[in-house]
């Protein structure tokens, strides 16, 4: 009999949903030879097929839109409406790598034709293009149950780069995360590929994270979560005896800085408008503005006067489960014990993972006598920094990579320093708005400088598909020996670069 586990509803704390059996290590073994067994196949789907499959998940996992925003809501107490927009958000994240796919802009084929009187010596016919990486490990986010979990944008990236994945799905949403898996796997089917293309793990037992890492079938790693587990992960990946990429993306404190001339105009709502950001999902995004620079004057005075009225209001969701929860009191409390800062609260909720907001108020010379200011706190609570305005850039340099940065400044403000070092940190900068927020688009970089991410890649937008492939050149082959993306008579019909010059023609 294997074991079973059950989620918890945060808002009560009591069990909900099916009893999901936990996956051995037999099991997950067998399911990574599986998809290792099919690789080739998968890899060698066309555009139009790889993009009829990825259309086919979306429109099987939107059909159960509904179903899956009831039973998420159960399991993670995120409001109806946003799980349902959560659904959409991985329907349409997956259908735009299905648009990328379909034209063959995944393959990025380039084709130098030989010339025997190029300098500085002769040249080989040279033909290159991208191929999937082989099995993928993902693992599913605790606080996006459909975005980013096990069909998210982790997931869809590497089907749509040709690589067959094995998800460990988060015990926080179990049942939400199987019935995603069914809903993959139904149009998998439905399209006549072999349903090892993707499988779901299921369990509460840490060493399932060491088996997906260390299986030597696997290639490369997808991870949304926590700096410490994403660091597992990197050390289990170089430990190995082949090692294999990482791409973690780990959280961010996302730094957001107001000018003594922006607070002159607008303090009070911009305070408001920097609270609601910090609260936002209960305060459990990566994006969230987790540090606030202010200047040590009047209106930075007159911001912080705001931002307490305002909190005291305040009571958030529960946090989405009984560890994050624990994790974040702990730390809250062990800061405000401090005497040189100032701990400003809201209203404590008490059901089920429930936790008071806290804003913290801190000197930027003090920040230096308390470490854990500038580490990511998983909840509602940010914390705001005084300090002189000549001393902006000096802060902006001493960050650690982020995810993403925010300024709010006037048309006449002189930022461009402190814009320059922002770029050094972070992989997105926003200027008078706030971190939070992703847009999914081709433009969108959701990825930082260490430890905000373990590499220079994103895990959103469509580049975050070429993550999961890896060029490889065909010198002096023959045609019929090439892959169908660079042969002469281009039978995808895609568009190449041959000579320097974009064409879907046929080469003569």
């Amino acid at each position: 009999m294997s074991k079973t586990f059950t989620a918890l509803n945060p808002a009560t704390g009591q069990s909900v949903g099916e009893s999901i059996p936990e996956h051995s290590f037999e099991e997950v073994s067998a399911a990574i030879k599986a998809a290792d067994k099919i690789k080739d196949k998968f890899a060698a789907t066309s555009p139009a097929q790889r993009a009829a499959l990825l259309n086919a998940i979306a429109d099987s996992i939107e059909a159960k839109k509904d179903e899956l925003a009831q039973i998420s809501n159960l399991e993670t107490a995120l409001p109806i409406p946003r799980v349902t927009g959560e659904v959409m958000r991985t329907v349409i994240q997956i259908r735009a790598f299905a648009d990328l796919v379909k034209t063959g802009g995944h393959l990025l084929p380039i084709i130098d034709l030989a010339d025997p009187n190029y300098q500085p010596v002769a040249r080989p016919d040279l033909r290159k293009s991208q191929q999937p990486l082989g099995v993928v490990s993902i693992f599913a986010a605790s606080n996006f149950p459909l975005a980013f979990s096990v069909a998210g944008g982790d997931s869809a990236s590497a089907l749509a780069a040709g690589c067959p994945v094995v998800v460990k799905a988060h015990p926080s949403h179990p049942n939400t995360c199987q019935m995603v898996y069914h809903a993959v796997v139904k149009a998998i089917t439905e399209q006549g590929l072999p349903k090892e293309i993707f499988t779901l793990v299921q369990g509460v037992n840490p060493e399932i994270t060491h088996w997906l890492a260390k299986a030597p079938e696997v290639s490369a790693i997808g991870f949304t979560g926590s700096g410490m587990v994403g660091k597992l992960l990197i050390k289990l990946a170089q430990e190995r005896p082949i090692p294999i990429p990482v791409y973690a993306e780990m959280g961010s404190l996302n730094p957001v800085f107001f000018t003594p001339a922006v607070l002159a105009e607008k303090s009070e709502e911009l305070a408001k408008a920097a609270l609601e950001s910090a609260l936002l999902g209960s305060g459990q995004f990566c994006t969230k503005p987790g540090i606030i620079v202010v200047p040590n004057d009047a209106a930075g005075d007159k911001f912080i006067a705001s931002v307490q009225s305002y909190i005291a209001d305040q009571k958030v969701p529960p946090l989405l489960n009984k560890g994050i929860a624990s994790r974040f009191t702990d730390a809250i409390s062990l800061i405000s014990k401090a005497k040189s800062i100032k701990v400003l609260t809201g209203t404590t909720n008490s059901d089920g993972f429930g936790v008071t907001p806290t804003i913290f108020v801190v000197d930027w010379a003090e920040v230096k006598n308390h470490d854990a200011l500038l580490e990511e706190h998983f909840g509602p609570t940010s914390v705001i920094i005084r300090a002189p305005y000549d001393q902006f850039l000096t802060i902006a340099k001493s960050m650690s990579g982020q995810l993403a940065s925010a300024i709010h400044a006037t048309a006449a403000d002189n930022v461009k320093e402190l814009v320059t070092a922002l770029t050094q940190k972070a992989g997105r900068l926003i200027w008078n708005g706030f971190p939070t927020s992703v847009s999914v688009t081709a433009a969108q970089n959701h990825g930082g400088q260490w430890p905000a991410s373990s590499s220079h890649t994103t895990s959103v937008g469509l580049d975050a598909l070429f993550r999961f492939v890896r060029p490889v050149v065909y010198q002096n082959f023959p045609d019929h020996q090439l892959p169908a993306e660079l042969q002469n008579a281009n039978p995808y019909g895609i568009e190449r670069v041959v000579n320097g010059v974009r064409s879907n023609k046929q080469i003569n």
